[in-house]
């Protein structure tokens, strides 16, 4: 009788890990959705990742940053400014949730991330650093020749303008979306305003799961 007691109680056991595991499994597991899915749940990818064609940057350790720094990793590349009032703070902040959601995945670590000035004239390399590493410490912020930032965000569908202000000053009115670029330096695509860190993360999942 006690053995009988003990197999059945052991059986119960086996199986509640087993619900246990595939529960588990189905969290952890990235949800495989068609560019068509994608693209409703805030994402664009293209067919076809588009080539880009090689740029001069700096980045804020006053390294070159060029378009081989792309290379072998997935890449974030949001364009904005240090003096942003609204916009870049909060969608830096939304990449770092976003980042977050993936550390318990197969897709932790896998993204590094950078904010490409669209106001060099005032965004130093030193202003730079500070700025992004505020959000992470590992963040990049790139800045360069006006020209050289044109090129690369036309690449990439982005596009920025100059507003002057009362006081003087100015204001850089530029695209939301952030760029996603592949770990052949190609534009893969891009996540569409608004952002939603958690429906990012679902995205970037599935398009993982998928890159060959």
């Amino acid at each position: 009788m006690q053995r009988n007691v003990a197999n059945t109680v052991l059986g119960l056991v086996a199986f509640m890990a087993l619900l246990v595991g595939l529960l588990v499994h189905r969290v952890l597991s990235p949800t495989v959705m068609t560019n068509e899915q994608l693209s409703e749940n805030g994402m664009f990818v293209y067919d076809v990742p588009r080539n880009i064609q090689d740029f001069s940057l700096l980045d804020h350790n006053g390294q070159p940053f060029t378009k081989s720094a792309f290379a072998g990793k997935w890449t974030l590349v949001f364009f904005g400014y240090t003096y942003c009032p609204d916009i870049c703070p909060i969608t830096l902040a939304t990449i770092r949730q976003f980042e977050g959601l993936l550390e318990e995945t197969e897709a932790a670590g896998s993204v590094q991330v950078v904010l490409v000035t669209v106001d060099p004239q005032r965004d130093i390399p030193e202003k730079l650093k500070a700025y992004v590493e505020y959000f992470g410490q590992d963040y990049l912020g790139v800045t360069g020749a006006y020209i050289e930032i044109f090129n690369l965000a036309r690449q990439v569908n982005i596009a920025f303008g100059y507003q002057p202000a009362k006081d003087g000053n100015y204001l850089v009115s530029h695209s939301g979306e952030i760029v996603l670029v592949n770990p052949n330096g190609d534009f893969h695509g891009f996540f569409k305003v608004p952002h939603n860190p958690e429906k990012m993360a679902v995205n970037f999942r599935s398009v993982l799961s998928t890159w060959q």
